[in-house]
Order: structure tokens, then sequence, then C-alpha cells
């Protein structure tokens, strides 16, 4: 087991990206800086590298023996320098490289190491690994083999591959290694692969369109939800399937390529009052890899279902009043295409419309409120003229002064949210009454006046 505690210097870390694998040569990189310890910082310490020295140092070590972070151009893999710990014997120094650190990612590692067989002792300890830790810095696991290739036996160091293994779900910290207790290991050419993924869940507002991890919805409408899965690993994923009872319209099983991600919608309509604080869960499952398979993640979004505001309706119809009686009878038909306006209890216009082929109109989702229906009759053809108002039966008869076009105020609220009785009633007009007829013989003529005294005439 290693001495001490995990360091994270992050000041000194410099990240650079991982090298790309020469033609026919080695793979180095992945999610590894430095893979190639080829960036050398100030003094012979490759970048990107924390380095732990053993203390106390005894008084006679020698200097090949004081322990020391450098790069040597013995056995290079990639490039012309290798890494290399030196340190007094039976004293434990360290250098470590920060990775990204997922928890429940599978991290994958090979590494090109060596040592010299004849400067171990029987307690010497040689290994590299990866070693994962928590915010506090303590060890959660600790994942290392032992270097054992002599470079004595071929000059050359060998690739020494660990087997996958999963971030602890408390990780915040995950780095290689190397470390020693006896003079010397050496190691090039870093490849660290990361399986892992994301995912996230969100609930559209339908007040803004914004996405986020909650809204508030009114009841009634639907909820649009999206699972956005993203692969924040090197490693292609396979089989990754999304799940949500709460939603339909999710597809079936997908693949990510390394920093992909995609973004799945499905909708659950109909809310009711009883759907207030819904907590959705989507559960994206059977995430595989070349490191194996992923655990199982979750991600979830709450609504808050608010409750429809009381609305209503108004309308009904104009109607030809064929027989000028002040009520709708059978068979007589309605009149299109008149414009209605609805206002309110200010007079103002709230709303406007045409009624329909068969006379009808209305106007729907009112908030409670004073109202008034107003009729345009100044756009009537000639021939035709208002009925007369309140003949009647209230279903049947008409509701607009004729003159205005407009029905007596009214208001809707409490119980009363629908006004679907206000009809107005329009009635050819009759010819004209002709004058009475007049003679053509002249006027009578003037009465005969006889002289005093006269005879009659006979």
């Amino acid at each position: 087991m290693l001495a001490g505690t995990v360091v994270l210097a992050s000041a000194l870390v410099v990240v650079l990206p991982g090298s790309a694998p020469a033609a026919g040569g080695p793979a180095c990189g992945g999610i590894a800086a430095n893979a190639g310890v080829e960036d050398t910082a100030s003094g012979g310490m490759p970048s990107g590298y924390v380095f732990t020295p053993a203390a106390p140092v005894p008084r006679s070590t020698p200097p090949d023996r004081m322990p020391k972070l450098v790069t040597s151009t013995a056995y290079p893999v990639e490039g012309k320098v290798n890494a290399q710990i030196q340190t007094p014997d039976g004293r434990v120094s360290w250098a470590s490289q920060e990775l990204r650190a997922v928890p429940g990612g599978r991290y994958a590692l090979s590494v090109w190491t060596g040592t010299n067989a004849s400067n171990l002792g029987s307690r010497a300890v040689t290994k590299v690994g990866l070693r994962f830790a928590d915010t506090a810095g303590r060890t959660l696991l600790d994942h290392a083999v032992d270097v054992g290739h002599d470079v004595a036996t071929d000059g050359k160091l060998a690739k020494q591959d660990l087997p996958a293994v999963a971030a602890p779900d408390r990780t915040s910290a995950a780095l290689f290694y190397a470390t020693t207790n006896h003079n010397w290991v050496r190691w090039d050419c870093v490849h660290a692969d990361l399986a892992a993924y994301t995912v996230k869940q969100e609930v559209r507002n339908p007040a803004n369109g914004e996405w986020s991890a909650s809204a508030a919805i009114p009841a009634g409408e639907t909820a649009h939800y999206r699972i956005t899965v993203a692969n924040t690993g090197s490693e292609p994923l396979t089989g990754l399937l999304v799940k949500d009872p709460w939603c339909t319209g999710l597809p079936g099983a997908f693949d990510l390529a390394p920093g992909a991600n995609r973004a799945l919608t499905c909708d659950h309509p109909n809310l009711t009052e009883d759907d207030d604080g819904h907590v959705s869960t989507a559960t994206v499952s059977g995430a595989n890899s070349p490191a194996g398979p992923l655990a199982d993640q979750k991600a979830t979004a709450t609504i808050a279902v608010t409750p429809q505001p009381a609305v209503g309706k108004i309308g009904d119809r104009v109607w030809k009043d064929l027989n000028r009686n002040g009520l709708q009878d059978d068979g007589e038909p309605g009149y299109p295409e008149l414009p209605v306006t609805l206002k309110d209890g200010a007079g103002g216009t709230v709303a406007s419309t045409r009624t329909a082929a068969d006379g009808s109109y209305l106007f729907d989702k009112r908030p409670d409120g004073t109202y008034q229906v107003c009729f345009d009759v100044h756009a009537l053809p000639g021939g035709l003229a208002v009925t007369r108002r309140g003949a009647g039966d209230p279903a049947r008869d008409s509701d607009a002064d004729p003159d205005s076009g407009c029905t007596a105020p009214f208001t809707l609220g409490g119980k009363a949210r629908e006004r679907t009785d206000l009809d107005l009633g329009l009635a050819p007009q009759l010819p004209p009454t002709p004058a009475p007829p007049t003679s053509s013989a002249g006027p009578p003529p003037p009465p005969v006046t006889r002289p005093s005294g006269a005879p009659a005439v006979s």
C-alpha cells in the first residue's frame, strides 16, 4: 500500500491533449494529458504531474537517489524521453497525473513500464495504477499493478494493462500514478480510457418556451419533456435505452460516439390538478462500452399543475325571421358573414368574429366579467331589417336593439358561465303601402246661381 494521502495541487497541473498514436505505434493518450511525457517543465519534471517526494531523506542519500521526478532519454516508447522516479531505498516517492473524474465511469489503463531488478530489495514496491478519492482526499479505491518488467532483459519498457474498473460513486478525483520505495521506476505512453455518460431531463415552460428542471403547466395541457444523453468519455457507447413510464414517444436503443449527445422528447397529455408536483423519472439503461457495461442512470423533472381559469362561452345565432314574428321558427335559415363584436363593461372591444354559414357565432374561453354583444346591423343589405326585440321565448327571440345592434350588458361569473341565447333576427322589409287612387274626370262644375225673383227652370 502507498504511504501518505492524495495531494491535489491543481496549480501545478498543466492539462495537455493526449497524444495520437503514430502509424503502427502504440496508442497513447485517451483522457491522459502529456501521455508521452514529452512536455517537460523547467528542471526536467514532466508537465501535468504532481510529485510527492519521500520525506525525510536520510543524510547519507547519494545524489542519484535523492527523490526526484525527471525525464530520461533511456528506453523511450513515444518520442524521445520517458519519466522516471528516483527515490532513497525504503522511502516512498510517487508521481500523479489528474484525470477527469466521473463517478460510476469505467476506466481502463495501459502504460509502458520498467525497472531495474538489480536495484530492488526484497521489500521493494514499484507500482503504476489508478486511484480514486473523495472531496476530502480520502482514497476510495486503489487499482494498481506491480511493475515487474526488468529493462535489463531487453533494454525496453513493456506494456502493462490494468483491467477496467468503475469509479466509486463519491469520486471527486481520479489519478494515474506511479510509485516506488526503491530506486527506480520508469514509464511512458500512458493511455487512459473512460466510458461514461450523463443524462438530463427537462420540461418545457409553456409561458416562455424555455426548458428547465421544473415548470408550471395549466391543467388540461400537455407536459413536454426533453431527455438529453451525452457521451462524456473517450469510448463509444452502444445499446443506450431511455425509459420513462410517465411520457410517450421515446425511441428504441441507440449508440453514441465519444463526445456526442442525443436529445429525446416525449409528452404527457391532458394534465389534471392531481398531477400537481409530479416528478417524472427518466432511466437510461443498457449502456455498454469496450471497457464493459455501465450502470443505469436516472434524471428527473418536476411539474406544478395550475388550475385552468374559469372561462365562459358567449354566442348563438343570427337568423332570417321570414314570418316577422320575432321568433326563430323551424325552417328559417341563418344569416352568414355578419360581423359580430364582443365588448367589455367599459365598451372596449375584446374580440370579434363573423357568423358561420348557419348563422351561428361563438366567443369562448372568456374570463369572468361584464360583456355586451354587438351585431353590425349597418352592414346589412337593403331589404333586411332587425326584427322586434324580446318577442317571447328568450331562447328563440331577438336580443339586440334594432337601432344599435347591441344586446343589453350581461355578466359572467359564479355559476353563470355561459350566455348562448343572444340572437339577432332579420326580417324582410315589407313593400311600402300604395297611396289611394285619384279620379281623372276633373273637378265638378260650379253650382248654378239664380237671380232673385227669377222663375225656376223646369
